[in-house]
């Protein structure tokens, strides 16, 4: 009896046993279930990198720290990453709304609100945009945390925002013989565009507080437009952008160029508008290796002529010839650099950057600028426009700081041949022994006159001296046969 009783209790341990093995492997098969869904879940979520569909991404960490509000808007958010962020930005939300209402009535012909809202426009506008939902959030560079709802709404608020504000400013510095858009009755309170245009012009240039350009596109033609009217939202952009250095500049081709969005268009600013003769060789050369010129001050002590280039379209422009190193002109304000930060730190991004040109131009200008003597000489014939209210140390500072954490990839070598012919000039004694006496004795028409009188008095002695030494020999006297 002991040894059945014995025998029940060992058959029910093993069944306990046993079901706890099958509890224990059910829990673990739940667990290996719902890892796996979170994990696709994430993976859905991730942007599709890899078909070089995203162009809008995070600031690097060192490059952040260096100047954050670069990089961080500071009255209007655009995009998802500082969507409802900030409470000064939720702030002029409403300027966004009354955007949208100029734009439904632009597009709809319509004036009356009440009007407008008791037709299907603002539902037919909806429609459109869900449409553009996948292919925008994939020109993120990180998951975006909003359904699609909200999604569609930052759309519709932000683009309508841009282009209203756009066509606003067109209209305000258009030239005399430019015609309107079809006029309707503003909706805006003009004293909050006044005040703060060029603190949203700022916020507009940043990375993360970008719109994909393709939506703007989209949206603007929507409007209907007059004969004289920029017939696609590139043109609008480049009007828009005739400001501070870009003044005098402009991309090669408006028409060929597929902007991703606002920092993407202006990289095309510094693409060659025709190939440079130090592009052919550069893109050439077998070595990656950077070769540094010699700062101006060096230049400038070697004879080198520094003169403002005339007459150019691109920044890209640098020529060295016969002794002569021409430099388009650059203004330096308020906004160049933030501007410069948010183009340097796009560039970091080469899989989808095609447009590399601003890292090897920061980093050649970086060197010719050592000190505030190289920007002083830069000033003095008009290649840099000193704007920032402050000393030409400051601008030096400027150029040597945006340099910082900015990677050497093998593009810096587009002005290796400028930079090595540069270096050979000022490695020839012959140039610096020129420009010594040009600029120590003929900087001015009385140092010129002074070392004239001295170089004739100089001569007149060495002739003085040479026919006494003739004079003291005694002349031979001829043999009398």
């Amino acid at each position: 009896m002991e040894d059945n009783g014995q025998h029940e209790e060992h058959g029910v341990s093993n069944q306990k046993s046993n079901n706890m093995i099958e509890i224990s492997g059910v829990n673990q098969q739940l667990i290996c279930d719902r890892v796996v869904i979170s994990i696709k879940n994430l993976l859905y979520q991730v942007p599709p990198a890899l078909k070089n569909q995203c162009s809008i991404y995070r600031v690097p960490k060192q490059q952040r720290e260096m100047n954050p509000k670069a990089y961080v808007p500071q009255h209007i958010s655009i995009g998802p990453f500082y969507y409802h962020a900030d409470e000064n930005l939720r702030a002029n939300e409403q300027y966004k709304f009354q955007s949208v209402i100029n734009f439904l009535r632009r597009v709809y012909k319509i004036e009356s609100l009440e009007q407008l809202l008791q037709t299907r426009s603002l539902e037919d506008l909806v429609k459109k945009a869900q449409s553009w939902v996948k292919e925008a959030r994939n020109c993120y560079a990180e998951s975006i945390d909003m359904n699609d709802e909200d999604f569609i709404k930052m759309m519709l608020m932000d683009g309508c925002f841009i282009v209203e504000f756009f066509i606003l400013d067109y209209e305000e510095y258009k030239m005399p013989d430019e015609s309107f858009f079809p006029k309707i009755e503003n909706n805006v309170s003009m004293s909050f565009y006044k005040e703060r245009i060029p603190d949203i012009d700022d916020d507009l240039i940043k990375l993360e507080n970008q719109l994909p350009f393709f939506i703007l596109q989209h949206l603007y033609d929507l409007i209907p437009k007059q004969d004289d009217n920029p017939k696609c939202f590139k043109e609008l952009t480049c009007k828009y952008l005739k400001m501070g250095w870009l003044e005098n500049y402009e991309p090669s081709d408006i028409q060929s160029i597929e902007p991703k969005h606002f920092i993407d268009f202006l990289s095309f600013y510094f693409v060659p508008h025709h190939r440079c003769e130090h592009d052919k060789k550069s893109s050439d050369l077998e070595e990656w290796n950077v070769i540094i010129p010699p700062s101006i001050t060096e230049l400038f002590e070697a004879g080198v002529t520094i003169k403002k280039a005339e007459n150019t379209k691109c920044l890209m422009n640098i020529k060295f010839k016969n002794g002569i190193l021409e430099i388009p002109p650059l203004h330096i304000d308020d906004y160049f650099e933030p501007m410069m930060r948010d183009l340097l730190a796009f560039e970091h991004f080469p899989i989808e950057v095609q447009n590399t040109y601003v890292i090897p131009y920061i980093t050649f200008m970086d060197y010719l600028i050592s000190t505030e003597n190289d920007v002083n000489l830069l000033v003095k014939e008009k290649i840099i426009i000193n704007d920032i209210g402050g000393s030409d140390r400051e601008v030096s500072q400027l150029f040597n700081n945006l340099c910082k954490f900015v990677s050497s990839s093998f593009n810096n070598i587009y002005f290796n041949d400028i930079s090595e012919r540069l270096r050979k000039h000022c490695d020839r004694w012959w140039n610096k022994a020129k420009a010594t006496l040009k600029h120590n004795y003929c900087n001015t028409p009385w140092a010129f006159i002074s070392f004239l009188a001295a170089l004739i008095l100089l001569i007149l002695t060495v002739l003085q001296t040479v026919f006494s030494a003739i004079s003291a020999f005694p002349k031979s006297k001829p043999d009398i046969p």
